[in-house]
């Protein structure tokens, strides 16, 4: 029996830099107050970047994202190999992330300029 289950090729144009970086987001709004979201910095590029928060957000949501706490890296290291410290960042896509302990959503942004 011949396996016809087609493979999703994702072609990227910036190759992504791992991290750990601890994040806190929140949806940019002008109504009201909105409660901050803790995460995971999982990797980013020029363009955009993918997180892990406990907070569910949809696609389109405009987030602001604030580095909490970089992982240590050398000194030498290129501006372009260090995450954003601040950034506003379209929700492009959400995934839910089951966990024993809890639920989680992994997230790929873009970058706003």
């Amino acid at each position: 029996m011949e396996d016809t289950t087609e493979k999703k090729v994702i072609k990227r144009f910036v190759p992504r830099n791992p991290t750990e970086a601890v994040i806190t987001c929140r949806p940019y709004t002008s109504s009201g107050e909105v409660l901050a979201s803790d995460g995971v910095l999982r990797n980013f590029s020029s363009g955009g970047s993918y997180i892990e928060t406990s907070s569910k957000y949809e696609s389109g949501t405009i987030l602001i994202v604030r580095m909490v706490r970089y992982p240590p890296m050398p000194s030498s290291t290129a501006d372009e190999e260090w995450p954003r410290s601040i950034c506003l960042a379209e929700v492009k896509w959400r995934q839910e992330l089951t966990d024993e302990n809890a639920i989680r959503y992994g997230m790929g942004l873009r970058y706003l300029e």
